[in-house]
């Protein structure tokens, strides 16, 4: 009998990647074949996300259009987990009979069982026997990239966040484990590791009381990465031990993700998360002190309940001083069962709009900034791919580039210098000229 054929569709952030490799890598094992052809597929997995309101709606458009191959092709099973399905199980259940099985985020081990036994179940045959526990995992990344969760949950409880209700309080993984793992990964041929987790800098804090990441940094950087990234680092967890260990790590990218969501005192108390405006740029000038060449990557939430004319003139006026490399923006989602939900003064949608526009003017003005700075300066870069907008240039990554949510430097490739075979090296770049949110280089020969 052929293989099961089965097909994972990954929706949101790049922890649901991650663990969307690691369930792949249990099905593997139990037997089944993977595809990325959905029409080919007896079983379809959507991993879905469930963090704000366009995420959830986007999810469940997957599911039903996903739906819809079971008129069409082999589907037997259309499956949804992940944070979307572990928040609002029972609703799902009740209005989308099209789902034959519901799964929460804690069921990826326990996923190659119940497939089978659905499958049994469907055919009148007798269930199986339980299986050993799933191990391994399928890497969905370029190979030469990898993400590593070093923790699940948080404990920062932001009253925006419907996360810990979701994932759980904050669970680190041992770090013999993660050093194990990634370990694996670089004898594969991973040169990029980033590791991820919904509060990085919270790392050991349920191991050993206080955390671990600047240990951890400490023995990854033994392993001899190119590139080892920290995404994802919460503003009041980064202190002088941390940076020193990025500064002294060899292979660290000078680079930090740190959520800052607003500056505006009054917003942040509200959001309950500790850093103000002073907080944020005393903190901003440490990190310079240390690694001054570093690229700061943020997030911000505009019309958050309550933000006043004057709360959202403040943030504007920090982000025109801040000088940023990157930046999103977030409209503030009214999500159930968190406290900002029930809290009084929620912003019209209208004024979140204008708001959300007239920060993304004046974050881009100070990102092109940055970007102008590196104009005459060389660096190594990972070539990803031949562009397919620009064909005389490779597109590739500084480590002032995070993998897919930042810009990419095009590389000049006039004279075919560069291949599909060079997917994945590592070359010297001189950079100059600075677009709007990329790079333009030559290689240094």
């Amino acid at each position: 009998m052929d293989a099961v054929k089965i097909y994972f569709d990954t929706m949101g952030c790049a922890k649901n990647l991650a663990d969307s490799e690691y369930a792949l890598g249990g099905l593997v094992s139990a037997g089944f074949a993977l595809t990325e052809d959905p029409f080919e597929a007896q079983i379809v997995v959507v991993n879905t996300c469930g963090f704000i309101n366009d995420a959830k709606q986007e999810s469940i458009e997957r599911i039903l259009e996903l739906a819809e191959l079971k008129e069409q092709g082999e589907l037997l099973l259309l499956v949804a987990t992940g944070c979307l399905t572990q928040r609002y199980g029972e609703e799902l259940a009740m209005e989308m009979p099209e789902i034959d099985l519901l799964l929460g985020t804690e069921d990826y081990a326990e996923l190659p069982y119940l497939l089978w036994e659905k499958l049994a179940e469907q055919a009148g045959k007798r269930r199986p026997k339980k299986l050993p526990p799933a191990c391994g995992r399928v890497q969905l990344t370029p190979p030469y990239t990898a993400y590593l969760k070093i923790a699940e949950g948080c404990n920062n409880h932001c009253t925006f966040c419907a996360i810990p209700n979701i994932r759980g309080p904050l669970h680190s993984r041992p770090m013999d484990e993660l050093l194990a793992e990634a370990a694996e990964m670089k004898a594969a041929g991973v040169k990029e590791l980033c590791l991820i987790a919904q509060d990085t800098t919270a790392y050991g804090q349920d191991l050993a009381g206080r955390p671990l990441l600047a240990e951890l940094l400490r023995e990854m950087d033994k392993l001899g990465f190119a590139m080892l990234r920290v995404l994802y680092a919460y503003p009041e967890g980064i202190n002088d031990e941390l940076l020193a260990v990025m500064r002294d790590c060899k292979t660290f990218c000078h680079y930090l993700d740190i959520p800052m969501q607003h500056v505006s005192q009054p917003v942040v108390s509200r959001m309950n998360r500790r850093l103000g405006r002073a907080g944020i740029e005393t903190l901003l000038a440490k990190i310079r002190e240390y690694l001054p060449d570093a690229a700061i990557r943020t997030t911000f939430m505009v019309g958050f309940p309550g933000e006043t004319d004057e709360d959202f003139a403040e943030l504007l006026d920090f982000a025109a001083e801040a000088e940023l490399d990157w930046a999103g923006v977030f409209q503030y989602s009214q999500e159930e069962d968190t406290p900002a939900a029930d809290m009084p003064d929620q912003v019209d949608e209208d004024v979140k709009a204008r708001r959300y526009n007239q920060l993304m003017a004046v974050l881009a003005d100070g990102s092109a900034r940055r970007r102008e700075q590196l104009v005459g300066k060389c660096l190594p870069v990972i070539l990803e791919q031949p562009s397919l907008d620009f064909p005389r240039y490779f597109e590739a990554r500084s480590q002032y580039h995070a993998p897919e949510v930042d810009g990419v430097v095009y590389l000049e490739n006039t004279d075919e210098r560069f291949g599909e075979q060079h997917i994945g090296s590592i070359v010297l770049a001189e950079i100059c000229e600075a677009a709007a949110y990329d790079l333009i280089a030559v290689p240094v020969k």
